[in-house]
């Protein structure tokens, strides 16, 4: 796969039956064939898993589930069908709120924030569709990758 190269991890519906299983097997298979460093894969995985749960709660699919090759990182997102961007987090970019202080829900993307440092967030995607991303970094990878 050559820098800037895309490949569709998986799509569905939300009539697909085992869908969170699924998908954390078929990004952990995708990751592992592109030899992310196995250390990575674990926190990748929850990470990613964390914008998968928020599209699978608040909206209909159908669903995608795709990485793209930067030059020192992957980029994961997942596409639903809601339009609706979310705010972004008070903590994004190095805020200073601790796990403590937030409310009960939105926990799960202080995980997306601690493993992607600020690389994520929400684009719009065109036909009333919206994609939630995060850049996951190749061990070769450093600081200063653009985002997207």
């Amino acid at each position: 796969m050559r820098d800037g190269g895309q490949v569709l991890i998986w799509r569905w519906t939300g009539r697909t039956h085992h869908d969170a299983s699924q998908c954390r097997v078929a990004l952990r298979c995708a990751l592992h064939e592109l030899r992310i460093p196995d250390e990575t894969i674990g926190e990748a995985v929850m990470a990613a898993w964390e914008l998968t749960a928020n599209a699978l709660e608040h909206a209909h699919g159908p669903y995608e589930m795709r990485l793209i090759r930067k030059r020192s990182s992957f980029i994961f997102e997942i596409q639903d069908s809601n339009s609706f961007l979310p705010a972004m987090p008070s903590s994004h970019n190095g805020g200073a709120k601790t796990l403590m202080e937030l409310p009960e829900r939105g926990r799960g993307l202080q995980i997306v924030e601690a493993f992607a440092r600020g690389r994520w967030g929400f684009r719009p995607s065109g036909g009333g569709a919206k994609v939630a991303w995060m850049e996951i970094l190749t061990a070769s990878g450093g600081a200063g990758v653009a985002k997207r």
